[in-house]
C-alpha cells in the first residue's frame, strides 16, 4: 500500500469523497456503525452521479437500505435506473471458494466484469463498491481466504479506478486481534477506520497511556517518532496502539483494557 499523504478528521469526511482506487477498511463493533458508514459511502456516491455496488449479507443490506432512506436517498429508484447494484455476499463467497481456498481468478472475473461494465457506462461519473466478503470468510474461520480476497480487491480497485470499501467486525480493544488479522488487514488497505468517533477514541487511548505507561519520552519517544507504521492512513490514536503493541507488548493488554474502560465511560 502507498502511504496516504492526507489524514482525515473523521470517517465521514473520508467516505463522502474517497479518492478513486483507494481501498478503505472499517473496523466495526456494531451493525449500526456498519450501516451508517455504508449508507454515507453509497448515498454520497449516488448523489454525485456515481454507480454504487453493495455486496453484503441480507441483514446488513436491509439496514443499509433503511439508513439510505433516512438520509433522503431512494435506493429502489437507484436500482431501477441501474445506478445501484445490490449483491448477496454469501453467493459470492460460495462461488469463489474451492475446497476452502480462494479462487482469485474467479473473484477477479466476477467482480471485475461488474465494475468494468459500470465504469464503461457514460451515465455515471465513477464507481464505488462496498463489500464484506472478507468479513464473511473470517466469520467462517477462513482468515487465509479473507486476506487473499483483500489482495484481489486491491488489484481490482486499482485496475478499474474504483474505490473499494470493506467492513470487518473486530474488537479494537481485544489484544488477540493485534496478534491476528487486525494489522494484516490494515496493511492491505490505504485507509483504516477504527472507531465511530475519532475524538472519543483519542481521549480513551491517551488516558490509558497516561495511566499504564506514563509520559512517553527518551528512547521510547525516539522509537515512536521513527516508527514507519503500517502503510495506511488511520487516526493517530490507532497508530499509537499499533506502535505500543510492538514497543511494549508486556503492557499492551492492560493498556487496551484501560482504553476500553475509558471509551465505554465516554460513550455513556
Amino acid at each position: 500500500m502507498q502511504k496516504s499523504k492526507t489524514r482525515h478528521a473523521s470517517w465521514q469526511e473520508l467516505l463522502a469523497s474517497p479518492v478513486p482506487a483507494s481501498h478503505i477498511v472499517q473496523l466495526c463493533d456494531s451493525d449500526d456503525f456498519l450501516a451508517s458508514a455504508v449508507a454515507l459511502f453509497g448515498g454520497e456516491g449516488l448523489r454525485a452521479g456515481e454507480a454504487v455496488v453493495l455486496i453484503g449479507t441480507g441483514d446488513h443490506q436491509r439496514a443499509v437500505h433503511r439508513a439510505l432512506v433516512s438520509n433522503g436517498v431512494d435506493p429502489d429508484a437507484a436500482v431501477r435506473r441501474g445506478q445501484l447494484t445490490v449483491i448477496d455476499v454469501h453467493e459470492v463467497v460460495a462461488a469463489v471458494l474451492v475446497d476452502g481456498r480462494l479462487d482469485g481468478a474467479r473473484l477477479e472475473a466476477l467482480a471485475g466484469d461488474t465494475l468494468a461494465k459500470l465504469r464503461g457506462d457514460v451515465r455515471f461519473s465513477g464507481v464505488r463498491c462496498w463489500g464484506e466478503i472478507s468479513n464473511v470468510m473470517c466469520s467462517q474461520g477462513n482468515t487465509r481466504a479473507a486476506l487473499a480476497a483483500e489482495d484481489v480487491a486491491d488489484r481490482i480497485g486499482k485496475r478499474h479506478g474504483v474505490c473499494i470499501f470493506c467492513s470487518q467486525h473486530l474488537d479494537r480493544f481485544d489484544p488477540a486481534g493485534y496478534d491476528g488479522i487486525l494489522s494484516e488487514l490494515c496493511a492491505r488497505h490505504t485507509h483504516a477506520i477504527p472507531a465511530d468517533d475519532y475524538v472519543r477514541h483519542r481521549i480513551a487511548v491517551n488516558r490509558a497511556v497516561a495511566e499504564v505507561i506514563g509520559e512517553i519520552r527518551g528512547p521510547l519517544l525516539q522509537s515512536l517518532l521513527s516508527w514507519q507504521g503500517l502503510g495506511c492512513e488511520l487516526p493517530s490514536s490507532q497508530a499509537l496502539l499499533f506502535w505500543l503493541r510492538e514497543a511494549m507488548p508486556e503492557d499492551f493488554p492492560a493498556l487496551l483494557a484501560k482504553a476500553r474502560e475509558h471509551h465505554v465511560r465516554e460513550s455513556a
